[in-house]
């Protein structure tokens, strides 16, 4: 039985579901698999001749969307759910102490990095300050000497504090878990550094009047300004937003608000409405002394959360029913994108798997916000911890997303493309099937999927080939409709 899903009026979307997904891809020890699509600029690990669907740094903001629903709804299963998680992000780390697997689109090709290593500490203090309370206390001071020794190996990029030759949202994110290392450690080493830094990438990085006077943009390499570059792509908003608020909190300073406002207006103001009616995230701009010029796509739809989850944070503090809005808006694109899995599609106008294939990390980061911003029901963890008995299908005109239980798989309907690609959530890689004409190894046998489903793309719309029984929901991405099976055309 397939079922076809059409994009609906719902005004937000199902965080539960969206969480019970997230669990499908953490592993026994807590580790968060998952295929690292990069939807932004358009790359994955295969890509890249690699083939690592292991833990991602990336990921770790789940560990504080987790830890936030766990103090809301006590639950033992979250709880050892959420201790695994916390205790391998703190323990998973390399010889030079960065933490192990943080190349995310480029897989294992890169293991140094500076954003990946403080979405690390981030998603570790976050967490804390939720939920630490029902960790052990050496298990705490376990965690927040793992972050600490990790910021002191994230010396090595730029000593630890803001470069010109620095990327600013990585900046501000190291920022970001200073500041809530020393609250929650009462280690005051960082102390004096915290409103220097924060003084420092302001000024670095400050884009004002894009893309107007009210708003203020933040240049990605704030080397660019002399000779033209882009500012900061809209979803890294939040790591720039969050510390200028906290800071402003820290140290009673409404300039750092302000500032802090004045990049949620950004993001705001430069976003686009799509074909469907959907609220959505610019790309980035270019700016060249008067020369300033704006890309809205191809963009991520998934990975929105962490810009929204700054813009609580300044509506938190200050009221601004415009950024308010603006939050609703992007909670309903969120609900029109949401599979009945529970994941949204990635993004739209790259016509390849950057658009379908989902990853755990862009959605920890919508997890984040989303369990900060929307109401949990009393039944969250037991819906949380159900098995999923349907397959999910995201399915668009160049490529596919099939997952089934365990099984994942990203495919190009026929004659469309050559993507040929088998997962398990279980595993730390995956593999490429290849032509039974060519001299390849056959896939594994443990990656095969069952019954796979195969598409035709026809003028009039897609359509399924093969004959399985197997009850499947297929949402569908683009123009072309989706027409069930081809035997009732």
């Amino acid at each position: 039985m397939t079922t076809h899903h059409a994009a609906g009026p719902a005004a937000a979307p199902k965080v539960t579901a969206l969480a019970r997904w997230m669990r499908t891809w953490v592993g026994a020890e807590g580790q968060i698999r998952g295929f690292h699509n990069h939807s932004v600029w358009g790359t994955n690990p295969a890509t890249f001749i690699d083939f690592t669907s292991g833990h991602q740094a990336f990921s770790a903001p789940a560990t504080a969307a987790f830890a936030e629903a766990l103090a809301r709804h006590p639950d033992g299963r979250g709880l050892d759910l959420w201790r695994r998680m916390m205790l391998f992000q703190a323990r998973t780390v390399q010889d030079d102490g960065q933490f192990r697997h943080i190349g995310f689109q480029v897989g294992e090709s890169a293991t140094a990095g500076l954003i990946h290593n403080m979405a690390g500490c981030i998603g570790l203090l976050e967490g804390l300050r939720h939920a630490g309370h029902l960790l052990d206390p050496a298990e705490v001071a376990e965690v927040l000497r793992a972050v600490a020794a990790n910021l002191e190996a994230c010396r090595v990029y730029g000593g630890g504090r803001p470069t010109p030759e620095g990327t600013v949202n990585q900046e501000y994110a190291r920022v970001w878990a200073k500041l809530r290392y020393t609250e929650l450690s009462g280690d005051d080493r960082y102390a004096d550094e915290l409103e220097e830094d924060l003084d420092a990438l302001v000024r670095l990085s400050a884009a004002p009047g894009v893309p107007d006077d009210e708003s203020s943009g933040a240049y990605r390499q704030p080397t660019d300004r002399a000779g033209g570059g882009i500012l900061e792509p809209a979803e890294y908003y939040g790591l720039m937003m969050v510390p200028l608020v906290l800071g402003s909190r820290r140290f009673g300073r409404r300039d750092l608000l302000d500032e802090a406002v004045r990049l949620g207006l950004h993001v705001a103001r430069s976003a686009w409405v799509d074909e469907r009616g959907c609220t959505r995230y610019h790309r980035y701009w270019y700016v060249r002394e008067d020369t300033v010029l704006r890309t809205t796509t191809p963009m991520l739809i998934a990975g929105m959360g962490l810009s929204l989850y700054g813009i609580d944070e300044i509506l938190a503090e200050v009221s601004n029913p415009e950024l308010g809005r603006f939050v609703d808006a992007c909670l309903a694109t969120y609900a029109h994108y949401q599979t009945p899995a529970g994941y949204f599609a990635s993004a739209t106008g790259w016509h390849n798997e950057a658009d379908v294939a989902p990853s755990t990390a862009w959605h920890a980061h919508d997890l984040m916000f989303l369990v900060r911003h929307v109401s949990t029901r009393d039944s969250f963890w037991a819906e949380v911890f159900a098995d999923p008995d349907r397959r999910s299908v995201l399915l668009s005109d160049r490529a596919y997303w099939v997952e089934d239980g365990a099984h994942w798989a990203i495919l190009s309907p026929e004659t469309a493309g050559d993507l040929s690609i088998f997962g398990r959530k279980d595993r730390d890689t995956f593999g490429r099937s290849f032509f039974a004409w060519t001299d390849k190894e056959p896939l594994p046998q443990e990656l095969e999927l069952a019954e796979v489903p195969h598409y035709f793309v026809a003028d009039d719309g897609i359509y399924r080939l093969d004959d399985s029984t197997r009850e499947t929901d297929v949402s569908v991405l683009g123009d072309l409709p989706y027409r069930g099976h081809v035997r009732d055309a």
